[in-house]
C-alpha cells in the first residue's frame, strides 16, 4: 500500500532531525581543525559535483548495495588524499552508521547551523524558472536592506509558482504568486456568493412583515 503524506512527512522530519544531530558533530570537528571553511566548500562540492552528477560515485556512496567496508573502501580511493582529513573521516562515521543516504540532509542542516551561529538569514526563493543572477542580486540586496541582517539566497525552480515568487524565511511562508493571487480571489468570489446565498435564504424564509 502507498505510504500518506503523513508518513512522508514524518520520514522527512526524521532525516532533518538526522541531518541536524550529524551537522553539529562536523561542524565541531571542523571548528577545533580551523578547517571549517574548507570543510564546508569540499562538501558542497561533494553533494554538487559527485553525488549529484556522477551515478555511479552516488549510489556507491549514498546506497545499500555495497558492504560498509565497500564504501569505505570507495570514499579512500575517490577522495583519499583530495579531501579534508576531518570531512573524509566523518563521512566514514556517517557510513559505519548507516546515515549514507541522509548526506544531502546533513550538509544543508550544516549549512543552515554554519549561517545561524555566523548572524545570517537563510532565505529561499521559488520561482517557476530559474532566476537570474542580475534579479537574485537584486533580490538579496532588497530583503537585507529590509531585514537588516545579511542575507544567503537560495533559488529554487517549482513549475507550480506561477508568476512572482515565494520566499520561504524560516518556518515563514511569503507567498507573492501569481497563483496565490488567484487562489485568494477565487476564494474571495466562494465566500462572497456563500454569503449572498446565505442573505437570499434569509430572506425567503423570514419574508418582511406587512
Amino acid at each position: 500500500m502507498a505510504g500518506t503524506s503523513s508518513d512522508k512527512q514524518t520520514f522527512d522530519l526524521s532525516r532533518q532531525r538526522i541531518g541536524s544531530v550529524y551537522a553539529k558533530a562536523l561542524l565541531g570537528a571542523a571548528d577545533e581543525a580551523g578547517q571549517t571553511d574548507n570543510v564546508l566548500d569540499e562538501f558542497g562540492s561533494l553533494i554538487h559535483d559527485v553525488i549529484d552528477q556522477r551515478e555511479d560515485l552516488r549510489h556507491a556512496i549514498c546506497g545499500g548495495i555495497l558492504s560498509e567496508e565497500q564504501r569505505i573502501d570507495v570514499l579512500d580511493k575517490a577522495f583519499g588524499g583530495k579531501m579534508t582529513p576531518v570531512l573524509l573521516t566523518f563521512l566514514k562515521v556517517v557510513t559505519q552508521h548507516e546515515r549514507q543516504d541522509c548526506l544531502r540532509e546533513i550538509y544543508a542542516a550544516t549549512v543552515k547551523l554554519n549561517n545561524e551561529r555566523r548572524g545570517l538569514v537563510e532565505i529561499t526563493a521559488k520561482t517557476a524558472t530559474e532566476l537570474p543572477q542580475e534579479l537574485s542580486d537584486s533580490l538579496t540586496a532588497s530583503l537585507q536592506a529590509k531585514l537588516g541582517r545579511e542575507v544567503v539566497l537560495k533559488s529554487e525552480v517549482d513549475p507550480s509558482v506561477i508568476g512572482g515568487l515565494v520566499l520561504h524565511v524560516g518556518d515563514t511562508v511569503f507567498d507573492g504568486s501569481v497563483a496565490n493571487r488567484l487562489k485568494q480571489l477565487r476564494q474571495k468570489a466562494l465566500e462572497t456568493t456563500a454569503q449572498q446565498a446565505k442573505a437570499s435564504l434569509e430572506r425567503f424564509t423570514n419574508p418582511t412583515q406587512s
